[in-house]
């Protein structure tokens, strides 16, 4: 079961990392709901670690989560990123069933086919 609050902050911090990251000075964040969810999947370590728990791990989760999120959302605007969407909702499912990030890698690589 997804927490809201949860998604929220994941998504908070991957649009503050990747206004960082792109360098934009205004403070604006730019880009299309895929693009920055491209940029979140682009962060997760490759290949995934092993373990569960620690920080390591819950910056994994906030970045899958909001990359998820963004990528529902270039989905419903547009039908052509709904394998994007579906992958990395099969991504966070497998990786709240199992609480082990290297069942969601498969899942993950094909989402990173798709960026």
């Amino acid at each position: 079961m997804r927490r809201p609050a949860t998604a929220a902050a994941a998504v908070g911090l991957l649009l503050a990392l990747t206004a960082c990251e792109s360098g934009a000075v205004s403070g604006k964040v730019q880009g299309t709901d895929a693009e920055l969810a491209c940029a979140a999947v682009r962060r997760l370590p490759e290949p995934l670690p092993g373990t569960a728990g620690g920080k390591d791990f819950d910056i994994l989760v906030a970045r899958l989560v909001g990359a998820e999120d963004l990528a529902r959302a270039a989905a419903m605007a547009d039908d052509k990123y709904q394998p994007l969407a579906d992958a990395l909702d099969k991504a966070h499912e497998l990786l709240n069933v199992s609480s082990d990030p290297k069942q969601a890698e498969p899942a993950v690589k094909k989402a990173r086919t798709y960026c």
